[in-house]
């Protein structure tokens, strides 16, 4: 089990402490401590498998010797650059095709030869309790060998970057190494292995809690405790608030209600001393001498989820500006044609009026362009001052505003009721510094679905109709 400590040790040097090492660690450290795990995995079934499997030791040379053999001659035959290629930071794997192929297989091969000597030492035992003993380690082993394929299969599909891999690894050891400390702590098998599970514990990258059945934390590893630093033991898990607004205790008495409730949550927690974090947590139910705990390892995804909210807050910003006029706030062409889909598709019944500045260029050649802004989001601001629910107002062009109205059908109500509110324009004219600009105006009008059923019809129908309406007020001149 050293093998086992000291490569999470390295996987927690490698990530945490001295990443510019990490291909040094990988090579030299991990790997070597990788290959000693699986080795000492079908070593300790042999030895567990007691006369079944004695005949097997004489192959134990062998075991040992061939991974290691291969790792030795990709060292001396690759670049260690090439082995290890520490650029490749977009979630691949850096190890060498190759050399990873090779080391997949070996760890899963061994696993599953594991497998078949307790399988076989089961089936050739008289003993009851040996046979308890064998069945129990190969349902934990079968249940380590499921979850390696799988997260080496979601990290080969690239659904998992290969960091999240090693978490995921880590968590799957974790508990393979928790129900195998039960099993040989209830059997006697190794008194010894208390000791260094104690060690990994306090080692382990993650934070990890002990719980009675009432929910009272029993014992935090060292990692736990840095992240609840400031917070007393007893309110730990009151910080413990999930996405859904439900406390720790209701989602604990969820879980040992619901055997198929998912034992997975995602919360945000406030430490004074360290400030916000985002943790994913996963929760596990064993068997300590005769009493059941819950196992609740926590990891920080605080800088994934920042990254999250970013892109979501980003992907907010550029839909809003796709949608709306940058100078005025109103929406665009196209946010307008949106929006008026929806209304189309309900079948409400509306009419678009179309709005045509005059003489909008001699103020910006008179006043400036700047000058000419501020009109126009004057304009903006008294098209928005009554504007009533179910209204929609847009810029599709320099001077010209739309505005969409809910009406009945009758074109004499309508227009009266247009009439009304573009009067505001008569009567709060636009002031600079002093200098009163008049607002002039055309305006025609279309109606939905009386005269046309779609946003460019509708618009044409008001454009012809405020062109009418600006030639009669040059006749009228």
């Amino acid at each position: 089990m050293l093998a086992y400590l000291f490569y999470f040790l390295g996987e927690y040097l490698k990530t945490s402490l001295l990443p510019e090492y990490q291909m040094q660690i990988v090579l030299y450290g991990n790997g070597p401590m990788l290959l000693l795990i699986i080795c000492f995995l079908v070593h300790l079934c042999i030895l567990i498998g007691g006369p079944a499997t004695i005949s097997l030791k004489r192959w134990l040379p062998v075991i040992y010797t061939t991974p290691f053999f291969l790792l030795f001659a990709f060292l001396l035959s690759k670049d260690h650059r090439v082995l290890y290629n520490a650029a490749v930071t977009d979630g691949r794997s850096p190890l060498d095709p190759l050399f990873l192929l090779l080391t997949v297989l070996f760890v899963a091969g061994y696993i599953l030869l594991s497998v078949l000597i307790l399988i076989v030492s089961w089936f050739r035992t008289r003993e009851k309790k040996q046979k308890k003993i064998l069945l129990s380690l190969l349902l934990s082993l079968f249940a380590l060998f499921s979850w390696f394929v799988l997260v080496t299969s979601l990290l080969q599909m690239k659904v998992v970057t290969s960091r999240n891999a090693m978490i995921l690894y880590f968590v799957g050891y974790l508990f393979w190494g928790i129900a195998l400390r039960h099993l040989i702590g209830k059997h006697d098998l190794m008194p010894d292995y208390r000791k260094l599970f104690h060690i990994l514990f306090k080692s382990a990258p993650n934070a990890i809690l002990l719980l009675d059945q009432k929910g009272v934390i029993r014992e935090m590893n060292p990692k736990a405790k840095q992240w609840f630093e400031g917070i007393p033991v007893g309110d730990v898990l009151s910080h413990f608030p999930f996405q859904d607004q439900q406390n720790f205790s209701d989602w604990l008495a969820l879980y040992c209600q619901e055997k198929k409730y998912e034992a997975q949550g995602e919360m945000r927690i406030y430490n004074p001393s360290r400030g916000y974090m985002d943790l994913l947590m996963g929760i596990d139910l064993i068997e300590e001498n005769g009493e059941e705990l819950f196992v609740i390892h926590l990891t920080d995804a605080t800088s994934l989820k920042e990254t999250e909210r970013k892109l979501l807050e980003s992907e907010r910003s550029y839909k809003y500006l796709a949608h709306h006029d940058s100078l005025t706030d109103l929406y665009n062409r196209t946010g307008l044609q949106a929006q008026l889909q929806q209304k189309m598709e309900q079948r409400e019944l509306f009419a678009l009026v179309l709005i045509d500045l005059d003489h909008f260029k001699p103020i910006n050649d008179t006043y400036g362009h700047f000058v000419g802004d501020l009109y126009l989001k004057h304009i903006a601001h008294m098209l928005t001052k009554d504007a009533q629910p179910g209204d929609l107002i847009g810029r599709i062009g320099g001077d010209e505003f739309v505005l969409v109205i809910s009406c009945t059908d009758q074109r004499k109500d309508v227009n009266k009721m247009v009439e009304e509110r573009l009067s505001l324009f008569n009567k709060l004219p636009f002031n600079h510094e002093g200098i009163e600009i008049p607002i002039t105006f055309s305006a025609g009008v279309s109606l939905f679905p009386k005269e046309a059923s779609d946003m460019t019809t509708l618009l044409k129908i008001a454009d012809e109709a405020m062109y009418r309406v600006k030639r009669a007020s040059k006749i009228g001149m």
